[in-house]
């Protein structure tokens, strides 16, 4: 009888002991499990949120979205289309910068429709941010692409001139034009520097170039002088890009992106970009 209740008891303590044991590492694994579920939830929201510039996540964004082939081609079929009436350039856009979504997505059903340009609506007491794959110009031809994908010269023209003389009616397709007919549209390069030292001075603006010289840029952004800057690789670009800087705020510089609202609601330090400016050009 004894040797009964002794051998009852030890398992009565062993079970105890692994119902503890497993209500030990049930309060492990729940906090761990909401912790990841959180992490996922946080990281799916940036990568929606992710732009030009960032294409060393690009393998990271694929986890939560699936490759950009796979998603335009999943589109593509249940819309009537074959990913083979997308041109790889915009395969490639859409990998690097998930903003451009609607604009490669509809591309084959929009790509020959010439929707009307209305941007009298725009606030001009600072400069607009317009977007180079904005469908309402992105699909035309620039300098021997899509616009979307060449044309960051124009547009930042474009937002710079609507800003400084408030006609709206220079858009960037108007100013694709322009560039076209003047000469400043590089085959298969974008747009030449002349563009906006030559080409801006033709269209009434006041235009410097100026050296890299932070106390320089300040005093311009401070008195509301825009700035354009050709970028090369870096934080907006892997090959070259222009960009327009627009304020000084709280000791960094706020920018206009035409290819990426993300990096057009940041600000930046001078020291993260001035390594990767190659020229600037003051406009009043």
């Amino acid at each position: 009888m004894n040797t009964y209740r002794n051998i009852h008891a030890r398992q009565q303590k062993h079970g105890r002991s692994r119902k503890k044991r497993t209500g030990h590492l049930l309060h492990f694994i729940l906090p761990m499990l909401c912790l990841i579920l959180l992490l996922c939830t946080l990281a799916s929201y940036i990568l929606n949120r992710a732009g030009a510039g960032l294409d060393v996540i690009s393998p990271i964004s694929s986890l939560f979205h699936g490759s950009a082939r796979d998603e335009i081609s999943h589109y593509a079929s249940s819309h009537g289309y074959d990913i083979s009436d997308y041109p790889q350039s915009l395969i490639d856009l859409y990998d690097r910068n998930r903003e451009t979504k609607d604009f490669v997505f509809e591309y084959p059903m929009k790509k020959s429709k010439t929707p009307p340009i209305d941007l009298s609506d725009l606030n001009t007491s600072t400069v607009p941010l317009l977007m180079q794959w904005d469908q309402r110009w992105g699909y035309q031809q620039y300098a021997g692409d899509l616009f979307g994908l060449s044309g960051c010269g124009p547009t930042c023209l474009s937002m710079v001139t609507i800003y400084l003389t408030g006609n709206t009616d220079r858009t960037p397709a108007w100013m694709a034009e322009f560039a076209a007919s003047h000469g400043y549209a590089s085959d298969g390069n974008g747009s030449y520097w002349s563009l906006f030292s030559e080409g801006g001075s033709s269209l009434g603006l006041d235009v410097t170039e100026i050296p890299l010289d932070e106390q320089r840029i300040i005093d311009n952004l401070q008195v509301g002088n825009p700035i354009v800057a050709v970028l090369g690789p870096g934080d907006f670009t892997t090959t070259g890009h222009f960009i327009v800087l627009t304020a000084y705020q709280d000791g960094q510089i706020k920018v206009n992106d035409p290819n990426s609202r993300e990096n057009s609601e940041k600000l930046w330090d001078y020291d993260r970009i001035s390594g990767q400016i190659k020229n600037l050009w003051v406009f009043r």
